[in-house]
């Protein structure tokens, strides 16, 4: 999977987690609705500081919404 869809999927799954709307995620982000919903639709994508707003706004780590290969290994 592309690191930008793996993004957008990783961000829906974790909206769904904390039962939040999208509405609600994008308010809380500080990000326009119609723009969240255009970067969900993959019309364009996140911004690393929207993904780092989403992840405060849905109170988990910024490195929750990327693929893996951009995670630290926390026992390292």
């Amino acid at each position: 999977m592309a690191t930008n869809e793996e993004t957008r999927e990783l961000v829906a799954q974790a909206l769904k987690r904390a039962d939040r709307s999208e509405k609600w995620t994008a308010d809380q982000a500080g990000i326009a609705y119609p723009t969240f919903r255009r970067r969900l639709r993959g019309d364009k994508d996140f911004t690393v500081s929207e993904v780092a707003r989403i992840a405060h706004a849905l109170q988990i780590k910024p490195s929750d919404l990327l693929p893996a290969q951009f995670r630290i290994d926390e026992a390292a």
